[in-house]
């Protein structure tokens, strides 16, 4: 009891009962228990109320600080800016080398067996053939767009190049200009002998002073089906010849340089549908010859030499490789001029002698050489057709002798001195003159083809010929191709139209008379 008192006597002094500090027991146990539960309250009410102040200085701030920012929003600015978008193109995928194996054969004495394309389908007039892919052009007929194909700018390059000869072209030019199915299967047919025939360095003939030209008629075949390194068939058939030709070496002095201009020819043309960069340079070379070879009276003669002789013969393979190579976009210094030139030459050639008899062969020291014959009169008057001069009123008679006199000898069986020959440039005349004259020709000349095409694919040269020898590989390459040039007459040039280059008024201008649809060059 006694611990309790000392701590406790400010307590008990001054409360009622307290007689001379005796309590009892139970007063005793009655103020402690007060005391305690005074001393508790005490002990809890300090903190209670300072935690209550402390919470509520926390919610009064929190309501404070969050009021703050709500008054005042930020203000975002969006800008919508037009970016360029750059595209990354893709680099092509990689494809792995695949080592070609070409078999052997004998070159000299080669073993030719009979070529079968039965299994081909042929489901249209032009016959679906194996080429699936257009060198670079609009699959039409009537194409006057070209060319993904980049080729050296030219301002004077026609913009009608090889419009015809995608797949679709082909249909259509045949069922227009009257072609048939079986002409274009027996084409198809020399085009997989010639692929059959090829030699492994991507050459053709066995001689090789021929070798040239024959490579450069055989590409000029391929080209004119419209087939390119990337045909599913021909693809490799076509690029051996275009690596073989650009690398073959000039020569202007074997066989008349003939070899040498047609192989200007093919490498324009391949040049002009490929794009392929070995070409323009060899191209390019090729072309300065003929141009500095010209004489200075428009026409050429036999290894470029100008010594008061041209040739009628020669020349015409020049002009179609002068007027291939502008249509490729060639930029050699001269080429329009020498076009002029030659153009001017033609048409005074044109029935220089007795109606239907112009165009003489050659001419030395200003005088003919010889009268006119078929093969000549078909050479002038498709290279001024090619050049835009096909209704040059000077070629008059020479149109109406082909389309008669021509006509009548148009045969295999009774053919005149180099029948092919003249019938390859008299056919692409008669196509580009059009109307009953062509209709007329076309029946005959798809009969005489047709009906002598040997079962192996290969044409023989009829009658007598200049040039290769007759039963030899060599003539059969240099009558197929021929054989096979007419039959691409309907998508090969399409028909000239209006326009001309040369005449007095381009020469005052020096420049090209260009119309919306003409100098149709390679069209």
């Amino acid at each position: 009891m006694s611990e309790y008192y000392d701590d406790e006597e400010e307590f008990f002094e001054g409360e009622e009962g307290f007689e001379g500090g005796q309590l009892s027991e139970a007063e005793i146990m009655e103020i402690q228990e007060e005391y305690r539960r005074r001393r508790l309250i005490e002990s809890l009410v300090g903190p209670v109320i300072s935690t209550l102040f402390h919470v509520g200085l926390i919610i009064i701030l929190a309501i404070f600080i969050t009021d703050k920012y709500k008054s005042e929003p930020a203000e975002i600015e969006v800008k919508m800016e037009e970016v360029e978008e750059v595209q990354i193109e893709e680099p092509p995928p990689i494809e792995e080398p695949v080592e070609e194996v070409i078999e052997e054969t004998d070159t000299t004495n080669p073993v030719l067996t009979t070529v079968t394309i039965e299994n081909v389908e042929t489901n249209d007039a032009a016959l679906e053939d194996v080429n699936d892919e257009a060198p670079s052009t609009e699959d039409d007929s009537t194409v006057e767009a070209v060319s993904d194909v980049t080729v050296s700018p030219s301002a004077f390059a026609s913009p009608t190049v090889f419009g015809g000869r995608g797949a679709a072209g082909r249909a259509s030019s045949v069922s227009k200009y009257g072609g048939s199915r079986v002409g274009q299967e027996k084409l198809l047919k020399a085009l997989y002998w010639l692929k059959k025939v090829q030699n492994p360095d991507g050459s053709w003939a066995d001689t090789k002073g021929y070798q040239q030209a024959m490579t450069g008629l055989a590409l000029l075949t391929f080209l004119a089906h419209g087939e390119t390194p990337t045909s599913k068939e021909f693809g490799t058939t076509v690029r051996k010849a275009m690596e073989w030709l650009a690398n073959s070496p000039t020569d202007i002095k074997g066989s008349h340089a003939y070899p040498h201009a047609i192989k200007a020819y093919a490498l324009a043309e391949a040049y002009a549908m490929t794009g392929v960069s070995i070409l323009e340079d060899a191209m390019n070379k090729s072309i300065r010859i003929i141009i500095d070879g010209q004489n200075d009276n428009g026409c050429l003669d036999y290894n470029y030499k100008k010594h008061g002789r041209v040739d009628l013969s020669f020349a015409g393979w020049n002009y179609q490789a002068l007027k291939a190579a502008y249509g490729a976009g060639c930029e050699e210094k001269g080429l329009t001029n020498a076009i002029f030139k030659g153009v001017e030459w033609l048409k005074g050639q044109a029935a220089s002698d007795e109606a239907g008899k112009g165009f003489p062969y050659a001419i030395k020291d200003g005088a003919p050489i010889g009268k006119g014959k078929h093969t000549m009169r078909a050479v002038g008057v498709l290279c001024l057709q090619l050049f835009g001069e096909g209704k040059t009123p000077e070629m008059k008679d020479e149109i109406k002798a082909i389309s008669t006199v021509d006509y009548e000898k148009l045969s295999w069986a009774n053919p005149p001195v180099e029948a092919l020959y003249g019938w390859y440039y008299a056919t692409q005349c008669m196509f580009q003159q059009g109307g009953k004259e062509w209709k007329a020709w076309n029946r005959k000349f798809q009969t005489e083809i047709g009906n002598n095409q040997n079962p192996e694919g290969y044409w023989e040269s009829p009658g007598k010929i200049h040039g290769p020898k007759p039963g030899t590989l060599d003539d059969k390459v240099y009558a197929t191709t021929l054989c096979a040039l007419m039959l691409t007459v309907y998508y090969r040039y399409l028909p000239s139209t209006k326009g001309a280059i040369g005449g007095n008024a381009a020469k005052k201008e020096k420049k090209p008379v260009m119309e919306e649809e003409g100098l149709d060059l390679i069209d």
